[in-house]
C-alpha cells in the first residue's frame, strides 16, 4: 500500500470519528428535545426507561464503535510511519496530522455526554411525575 493510500486510509478514519461526535451529539440533545417538548413522552416512565435503555445501548456500540475505528487508525498510523522512515522530516510534519486520539480523550468526554443525557431524560420523566400527583 502507498503512503498516499496510507494516509488517506487514516484520513477517512479521521473523518468518521469525529463526524460520529456529532451523531452522538444530535441523537442526545433530539431525545432530551423529543422528551422535553412532548408531554405524553415525558409523563410516561416506562416509556423513558425504555428510551433511556435504548440511548444506553446506542452510546454504548456507539464508543465501542470508535474505540475500534481508532485501533485502525493506529495500525494505519504505524504502517505510514514505517512507510516513511527514510524521510524523518516528513514524518515530523505530519505527525500532528496522522495522530491517533487516544482513549483516554474519547471514554471520558463520550461517558460524560452520556451520563448527562441519561440524567437529563430522568430528570424530565421525574420531574413530570412528581409534579402531576
Amino acid at each position: 500500500m502507498s503512503a498516499d493510500a496510507l494516509l488517506a486510509e487514516i484520513m477517512r478514519r479521521a473523518d468518521f470519528v469525529f463526524a460520529g461526535w456529532n451523531v452522538l451529539m444530535v441523537a442526545g440533545i433530539g431525545l432530551l428535545v423529543a422528551v422535553g417538548l412532548s408531554p405524553a413522552l415525558r409523563a410516561d416512565r416506562r416509556t423513558a426507561r425504555v428510551l433511556a435503555a435504548g440511548f444506553a445501548f446506542f452510546a454504548l456500540t456507539h464508543l465501542l464503535g470508535k474505540l475500534h475505528v481508532t485501533k485502525q487508525w493506529e495500525s494505519l498510523e504505524e504502517a505510514l510511519r514505517h512507510k516513511l522512515a527514510a524521510d524523518p522530516a516528513l514524518v515530523e510534519k505530519l505527525g500532528f496530522a496522522i495522530a491517533v486520539p487516544k482513549p483516554g480523550w474519547i471514554v471520558p468526554f463520550h461517558l460524560a455526554f452520556d451520563v448527562f443525557v441519561l440524567a437529563g431524560l430522568w430528570r424530565l420523566a421525574r420531574g413530570r411525575a412528581a409534579g402531576s400527583t
